[in-house]
């Protein structure tokens, strides 16, 4: 992988590293019922910005500075992976005392070629299966359950969650990294300055409420992957909206055949 050395430091968001503790905060606002996110337990010693880094491909001392190389670095690198974990959380907290949720799961083990994602949004629960060239799916309603069974040839690198972590790259300006030292290796967490396209990252309709705060955070592990990435919003009219993203299990993850295999099969 192509890296450029530069000064300064840093990456910013809240993601689970191996022995946790905490390299990102909440942010204070947001829904208090958002999946909260581990840190890493080495302690988060600001480098000097004076000092030269080795920046992963596609960021740099004044943020991302390349939206599309930052993107191929991340699902480059979990392609290069064994077997690795994605959970992506959102929770949204509208002024009128509602609340939604979102979450996201996938297990990837690239040894056997294998993953299994699953969406639910509290009403519909999505899942879908890898296994020999071969894509099983299975959609949970409130009406019953469907299956079905189609080829769908296993591509690594479309296994990285970058529907979910990619409009980070693009829509946000960040500052100045710190670099911090762990027992998985150095990370580099940015911390947003200014928001550029929110419509990128969150749905229009929050948009459209007038946003009022909107914090960012990546933590970027320096073989290249978002190793974690957390966003806050508030809007003018009460919605809070918090979403949170962690790789994690890199290299323990197992994907296990679901129970729903064969009635899915049964179908192709």
């Amino acid at each position: 992988m192509e890296r450029r050395v530069v000064a300064a430091a840093a990456v910013v968001v809240v993601i689970s590293l191996a022995g946790c503790s905490v390299l990102l905060g909440d942010g204070g606002a947001g829904p208090s019922t958002a999946t909260p996110i581990p840190e890493p337990t080495a302690t988060a010693t600001p480098t000097p910005g004076s000092a030269a880094f080795d920046y992963p491909d596609g960021y740099g001392p004044d943020g991302v500075t390349d939206a599309t190389a930052a993107a191929e670095t991340h699902a480059g690198t979990l392609a290069g992976y064994d077997s690795y974990r994605i959970r992506f959380d959102v929770a949204v907290g509208a002024g009128n005392g509602t609340e939604s949720r979102f979450s996201y799961r996938l297990s990837v083990d690239q040894t056997d070629e294998t993953a299994l994602e699953i969406r639910e949004d509290g009403v519909v629960t999505r899942r879908q299966y890898y296994e020999n060239d071969r894509l099983y799916a299975n959609v949970e309603t409130p009406d019953g359950e469907q299956y079905n069974a189609t080829d769908a040839p296993f591509a690594p690198e479309a296994f990285g969650g970058g529907e979910f972590i990619d409009p980070l790259f693009g829509a946000v300006d960040y500052g100045t990294p710190e670099r911090v030292e762990t027992d998985n290796g150095t990370v580099y967490r940015y911390r947003s300055e200014r928001v550029t396209d929110p419509r990128a990252i969150v749905p229009g309709n929050v948009v459209d409420e007038g946003i009022r705060r909107f914090d960012v955070q990546l933590l970027v592990h320096e073989d290249g992957y978002v190793r974690g990435a957390r966003y806050t919003v508030v809007t003018e009219e009460g919605t809070e909206l918090q979403g949170v993203a962690v790789v994690d299990s890199v290299g323990d993850e197992r994907v296990e055949r679901p129970a729903w295999y064969d009635r899915a099969a049964e179908t192709g």
